[in-house]
């Protein structure tokens, strides 16, 4: 080999090396900044819905999940003004508030603010895996501490641990029977079944149920009590951030994960879960482990029904 040919050689792969390296830059910078790029969503739940003055929706609930304080980018003054404006007849926070213990006093901040401009707007908590187990520990006492921090925040906040709550619904006589389910880490299965047959019995011909959860698992507990008790319902669920980084063939929950509805393909979006039921999945707001995301950008979603 000549010296011409090896240094024509190294310069190549230099340069491919130097390539490489600036494409993983901007991926890099490009799964950052969508970290920042906030979506709203309309979900218009039931089939013979549609958006107009003409026919508008029964109730309108805010969801919002997967805030993961400190981890989160979007502006948090944008989500709070979106929200707040929304006309919303509740607002569901459907979990992991916090990424860890460090991110607690920011997100008692953000539910102070919240909760200050919903006024008397309910405002539906549950709890996620990260509050229960990153914060608290499975800690009876710090999970109850850590409910008590959160109610105390002001306004219409509850937080609900398998437990029900009945919600009017604005310009209209029927009432929003929600169910709030215990996070499945820390909660059993026999549980999430009594407190939804509790809701189904307390709701009315004119009322609407709704099942807010962390993890979409809870519909697997739950599955045969949705499709015989009779009555529609509306279930918001989080956990799975969309994917947060897009895999295709749905990598990241058939190898890396062991949630069972995620296996199935239930990850982002409006589902027609069972007979009796349609779930939503929320991308959430904050990100988990990096401050990255790919293909699933930050989400608030109003969801009519």
């Amino acid at each position: 080999m000549t010296l011409a040919f090896l240094m024509s050689t190294a310069a190549k792969v230099s340069t491919l090396v130097a390539g490489l390296i600036s494409a993983a830059i901007i991926m890099a910078a490009a799964c950052y900044f969508e970290t920042k790029k906030l979506k709203v969503t309309k979900v218009f739940a039931e089939k013979n819905v549609a958006e107009g003055p003409e026919n508008t929706p029964l109730c309108r609930v805010g969801h919002l999940s997967d805030l993961h304080f400190p981890m989160v980018s979007v502006d948090l003054g944008d989500v709070i003004y979106k929200v707040v404006n929304a006309d919303c007849d509740l607002v569901a926070v459907t979990g992991d508030l916090c990424q860890n213990a460090k991110g607690k006093q920011a997100m008692l901040n953000f539910m102070r603010r919240l909760a200050g401009k919903l006024g008397n707007v309910p405002l539906l908590v549950v709890l996620g895996n990260h509050d229960c187990s990153h914060v608290c520990g499975k800690d009876p006492v710090k999970i109850a501490e850590y409910v008590k921090e959160i109610e105390n925040c002001g306004g219409n906040i509850r937080v609900l641990r398998d437990e029900t709550v009945k919600i009017g619904i604005k310009g209209a006589t029927g009432s929003i029977v929600a169910a709030g389910f215990e996070e499945i880490c820390i909660g059993k299965a026999e549980s999430h079944r009594k407190v939804f047959k509790e809701a189904a019995a307390q709701t009315g011909e004119n009322d609407k149920l709704l099942l807010v959860m962390h993890n979409p698992d809870v519909m697997e507990n739950i599955k045969e009590e949705v499709e015989g008790c009779g009555k529609y319902s509306m279930a918001l669920a989080g956990h799975t951030h969309g994917g947060q980084v897009y895999m295709p063939f749905n990598f990241e929950f058939k190898v890396l994960r062991n949630d069972r509805m995620p296996r199935k393909g239930y990850i982002y979006g409006l589902f027609d879960y069972c007979k009796n039921n349609r779930l939503y999945i929320n991308c959430g707001l904050g990100q988990s482990l990096l401050p990255i995301r790919l293909g699933t950008r930050p989400e608030i979603a109003f969801i009519c029904f």
